[in-house]
């Protein structure tokens, strides 16, 4: 029977909203997941993903069903605290580096002097044995400092890998330091036809962590669902997942 374009076009469109609205909210991204890592393609991945399916040594995902999906499981972020840490480390980094700057300026041919007897290995005495004493405190407590700030800084970066990927948006910055909040976790349990790196096909149950920041304030900020993890549960125990 002939219908009018008009009305195929609103059919065609109901019949699309209809498969959407049935689809979970989990499978775009398991979809693009495991497409980008059927496909190599670690530019894409690296936008949504810290983690992928190695083809090489994990085998691809051909199709894929979500068998469920558990509750959301909340955390609080560390980031605020850890970015207090880090802003206090540098304030005492830059204050103990004025003191070292105004002992160095004021002990200036001292210092040379100790330097070059070090690099000859030639006793020192005197006043410049105490610059010496001095000045290889200064040396060590700034080979501290440094390691201190590296280790908060290293800290604090660590902790906003996921929370930055998850946050980020086109032309929009949001400094999750400056915020309380949570991280949100929830595990898809997916059944996968896949296949395995020798090219054999097998059916294998995944399941897949994902992660997203929420910011709390005055307007809340839920950020994307990042893939953090899949786990095999065919492969043995205490054996490593992506």
């Amino acid at each position: 029977m002939f219908r009018p374009p008009s009305i195929v076009v609103a059919l065609f469109a109901v019949a699309l909203g209809t498969t959407a609205c049935s689809s979970p909210p989990e499978q775009p991204i398991l979809y693009q997941f495991f497409t980008s890592s059927r496909l190599g393609d670690t530019t894409s991945l690296e936008s949504f993903a810290t983690t992928t399916l190695n083809a090489k040594t994990d085998g691809t995902v051909s199709s894929f069903t979500i068998a469920s999906v558990s509750p959301e499981r909340s955390a609080p972020l560390p980031l605020k605290g850890l970015g207090e840490a880090l802003d206090q480390v540098k304030t005492e980094d830059a204050e103990f580096t004025k003191h070292k700057v105004e002992y160095q300026s004021a002990n200036i041919e001292a210092i040379h002097r100790v330097l070059k007897a070090e690099a000859e290995s030639t006793p020192i005495k005197g006043k410049d044995a105490d610059v010496q004493a001095a000045w290889t405190k200064w040396r060590t407590e700034s080979s501290q400092m440094t390691r201190k700030v590296s280790e908060a800084r290293n800290k604090l970066a660590s902790e906003s890998t996921v929370v930055n990927l998850s946050l980020a948006s086109p032309g929009t910055r949001v400094d999750p330091t400056k915020f309380d909040g949570d991280m949100v976790t929830k595990d898809v349990t997916v059944n996968a036809s896949m296949k395995t790196p020798s090219g054999a096909s097998v059916q294998k149950s995944l399941v897949v962590t994902m992660e997203r920041a929420v910011l709390k304030g005055d307007k809340p900020v839920s950020g994307r669902w990042i893939v953090t993890a899949v786990k095999d549960l065919s492969a043995p125990a205490g054996s490593k997942t992506s």
